[in-house]
């Protein structure tokens, strides 16, 4: 399973970090992978929700069927995908508090057989996509 995990350092109180990066509406404005939806996607994040969110990785364009697994209002949520050919994905936001602000983590995973050929590649350029969005969303919050 490849895996990426970055943090940065937000200068906005944590409530305002969460509401930013769990309303899906505000996905595009933060997440570099993020194109669209596959039709509407929920108003507002809560376990057990549902939403289908194309993405593009490495110039690939793709679909992830997510669910939301934990939803711990406002430290930490946790999704789990399923993608193409057979293809799984995790997605872990977890805030915590920190001096000048908010301490926001981002972890994700993949795996799949379809993706094994392709792992350092897709690790790398996730590590990359995950570097360029913590920044858009710290100049987005801050």
């Amino acid at each position: 399973m490849g895996t990426v995990s970055k943090s940065v350092e937000i200068p906005a109180p944590r409530q305002q970090v969460w509401d930013t990066v769990t309303d899906p509406g505000r996905f595009g404005d933060w997440q570099t992978i993020h194109v669209g939806f596959v039709g509407d996607p929920p108003e507002q994040l809560s376990e057990g929700a549902e939403f289908k969110q194309k993405v593009t990785i490495m110039g690939m364009p793709g679909e992830i069927a997510w669910t939301v697994m934990t939803y711990e209002n406002p430290s930490r949520l946790t999704l789990d995908g399923a993608g193409p050919m057979g293809t799984k994905a995790t997605a872990t936001f977890s805030l915590e508090d920190a001096d000048e602000g908010t301490k926001f983590t981002y972890e994700s995973g993949f795996e799949g057989a379809a993706l094994a050929p392709l792992a350092g590649a897709l690790e790398q350029q996730s590590a990359k996509a995950a570097d360029e969005s913590l920044e858009k969303l710290k100049a987005l919050v801050s």
